[in-house]
């Protein structure tokens, strides 16, 4: 669990309304460090772990390393990924998948994005 007490492991109940909660996580990143996160646990246990992060406008993850194969598809707003020389510019609707290699977001606008990562074991 984060130090930072707006990204937690708060799990709602399904069925999640991505857009409802999006907006509630901005609201709350705008009130505090500028980002805020809940995760999305699969009811089954499995492998797989969602992320539902929001970023306030100018909002900066530093680049890190993924802890497996992973995708990001944002939701709501833009922002800039950023691993080694290159930049993706994401847009709302729009999907990517993340380098292992370390990489970081930039959020050009407010940024609602659902991260999916399936972690090494």
């Amino acid at each position: 669990m984060s130090d930072n007490p707006n990204v937690s492991e708060r799990t709602p109940t399904p069925p999640v309304d991505l857009a409802e909660v999006g907006n509630q996580l901005l609201d709350e990143a705008r009130e505090s460090s500028g980002r805020s996160a809940v995760t999305l646990t699969p009811s089954d246990g499995g492998p797989l772990k969602q992320t539902l992060i929001a970023l306030s406008a100018g909002t900066e993850l530093a680049e890190h390393p993924s802890p497996g194969p992973a995708a990001i598809h944002v939701l709501q707003g833009a922002g800039t990924l950023r691993f080694g020389d290159e930049t993706v510019h994401l847009t709302a609707g729009q999907w990517a998948p993340l380098p292992l290699d370390k990489h970081g977001l930039t959020a050009d606008e407010d940024l609602v994005a659902l991260l999916t990562v399936v972690p090494n074991s």
